[in-house]
C-alpha cells in the first residue's frame, strides 16, 4: 500500500510541472550550407568552399488564456549561428521575431521585433528560397535592396549602420497588428516607435519613422498578396556638396510588392513584382532633391515530383534604375551618376540591371529533416555590381555557387 501511495505521489509531483508548462513551446530549426563560391572578382576574393549556417534559430513561446476568447502571448526567438560559427558568433538572444501581445477574435496586437508586413508579403513569394543568403538567396538583394534584421529607425547618429535603403526588414521597437481572416481576406500593419528622436535635436529636420502594410486574399488554390512600406527620413543625414556616393538625406522612400500564387497537384508557383522609389539629395547641388526608382520581378516554383522528391527553381530580374539621382543607394546605381566608369552625366542610365537563377533538388529524409543539392547564379549587366554578399562584385561580373543544404527542425 505504501509503495502504491509513494508511486502516486511521485507521479503527481512529475505531472505538476508538465501541467504548468502545457502552454509553453520550445522549438526551432537549423540550416547548414556547404558550397563552392566563385566571386568572379579575383582582386577581392578567391573561389573556395564555404561552410556556414543560415538563420538557425530556437524559439520559446508561451500563451495564457485570459477568458472571453482572448489570450496573452510571448515569443522569444534567438539566433543559433554559434553551432557552426563557434563562440565568435553573435549571441542573438531574442534577436529574431520576438514580441509580447494579445490575440482573440479581434486579431493579434503585439509589440516587439518582427518582420514587417511588406517582408511577409515578399516571403510568401520566395517561399523555400532565402532572401539574401549567398547560396539559396538573392531575390531580396535584387528587389528589396538587401536586408536589415532587428534594426531600429536610422538617424543621423547611426550613419551607415542601419542599411537604410532596404525594405526587407525585421523592425525593432515596432507596434504590430495582424487581423483575422474575413472570407479569405486579411491584413497586417506595423509602424515603428520613434525612440531615436530622443537623440535628435528638436530643431533638426529629420524625424525617422517607418510604416508597413500587407494584405492577403486567398481562395482555393489561388492567393494574392500586396505589401507597401514607407520610410520617412531613413537616410544617413545631411548631405554635403561633393559627399561620397551612396549618401543621401531626408525625404520619403517607399516600395510596393505584389505576389500571386497558385498551388495544385504537387505544383506551387508564385509570381512577384516589386517597385521601390528613393528621394535622394544631389551630390553637387545643396538642397536639391532627386529620385531613384527601381523595379523587377521574380518567378518561384516548387514541384513535388513524388513522395520525398521535390524540384525547386527561382528566376529574378531587376531592371535598370531610373530617375534623376546623382548618388547611389546601396547597389542601386544613381541614373545621373558618373560613377560607372564614364564621363557623361547619364553614364549610369543603362546596363545597371541583373538577373538571378537557381535550381535545387530536395529529398525529405523525414518530416523534420531535408537534404538539398543545387546551383545558383547572379549575372550583372555591364555597369551593375550586385553580389551574393561574400565579396564585392566587379562591374558586369557573374557570381556562382553550388553545393548542399541540410535543414533540420526540432
Amino acid at each position: 500500500m505504501n509503495r502504491k501511495l509513494m508511486a502516486l505521489a511521485v507521479a503527481g509531483a512529475l505531472a505538476a510541472p508538465a501541467a504548468a508548462l502545457a502552454q509553453v513551446q520550445i522549438g526551432g530549426s537549423l540550416t547548414v550550407f556547404y558550397y563552392s563560391h566563385d566571386p568572379d572578382n579575383k582582386s577581392v576574393g578567391k573561389t573556395g568552399d564555404i561552410l556556414e549556417s543560415s538563420e538557425p534559430e530556437m524559439y520559446i513561446r508561451s500563451e495564457e488564456k485570459l477568458g472571453g476568447g482572448m489570450s496573452a502571448w510571448f515569443q522569444c526567438t534567438s539566433s543559433l549561428d554559434g553551432f557552426i560559427s563557434g563562440t565568435g558568433a553573435a549571441a542573438g538572444l531574442c534577436g529574431r521575431n520576438s514580441g509580447l501581445g494579445f490575440r482573440g477574435g479581434f486579431g493579434n496586437f503585439f509589440l516587439g521585433n518582427w518582420d514587417s508586413p511588406q517582408k511577409l508579403v515578399f516571403n510568401s513569394g520566395r517561399g523555400w528560397f532565402g532572401g539574401t543568403n549567398a547560396f539559396t538567396g538573392g531575390s531580396a538583394v535584387l528587389l528589396n535592396g538587401g536586408s536589415a534584421s532587428g534594426t531600429v529607425n536610422p538617424s543621423p547618429t547611426t550613419t551607415g549602420t542601419q542599411n537604410p535603403g532596404t525594405f526587407f526588414r525585421r523592425q525593432a521597437q515596432s507596434l504590430n497588428y495582424h487581423s483575422p481572416s474575413w472570407g479569405g481576406f486579411s491584413f497586417n500593419a506595423q509602424y515603428s516607435a520613434a525612440n531615436e528622436s530622443t537623440g535628435n535635436p528638436d530643431t533638426g529636420l529629420l524625424d525617422p519613422r517607418m510604416y508597413s502594410l500587407g494584405a492577403r486574399f486567398g481562395t482555393g488554390p489561388f492567393f494574392v498578396n500586396v505589401g507597401y512600406e514607407a520610410h520617412n527620413d531613413y537616410n544617413p543625414g545631411a548631405q554635403a556638396i561633393g559627399a561620397a556616393a551612396g549618401q543621401y538625406s531626408g525625404g520619403t522612400d517607399d516600395t510596393i510588392t505584389a505576389v500571386v500564387g497558385f498551388q495544385m497537384a504537387g505544383f506551387n508557383i508564385r509570381g512577384m513584382y516589386s517597385k521601390s522609389g528613393y528621394e535622394t539629395a544631389s551630390a553637387t547641388v545643396a538642397g536639391s532633391t532627386t529620385t531613384l526608382d527601381v523595379d523587377g520581378w521574380g518567378l518561384f516554383a516548387d514541384w513535388n515530383i513524388s513522395g520525398p522528391h521535390t524540384l525547386r527553381a527561382q528566376y529574378v530580374i531587376v531592371n535598370d534604375t531610373k530617375g534623376s539621382s546623382t548618388v547611389n543607394v546601396g547597389s542601386y546605381k544613381g541614373p545621373g551618376s558618373s560613377g560607372c566608369g564614364g564621363t557623361s552625366i547619364l553614364s549610369c542610365a543603362s546596363d545597371t540591371g541583373a538577373d538571378l537563377m537557381a535550381i535545387f533538388y530536395s529529398y525529405a529524409l523525414s518530416k523534420r529533416t531535408e537534404l538539398s543539392l543545387g546551383y545558383s547564379q547572379i549575372s550583372n549587366d555591364p555597369k551593375a555590381v550586385y553580389s551574393k554578399g561574400k565579396t564585392a562584385s566587379s562591374a558586369g561580373g557573374t557570381q556562382t555557387t553550388y553545393g548542399v543544404v541540410v535543414k533540420h527542425s526540432f
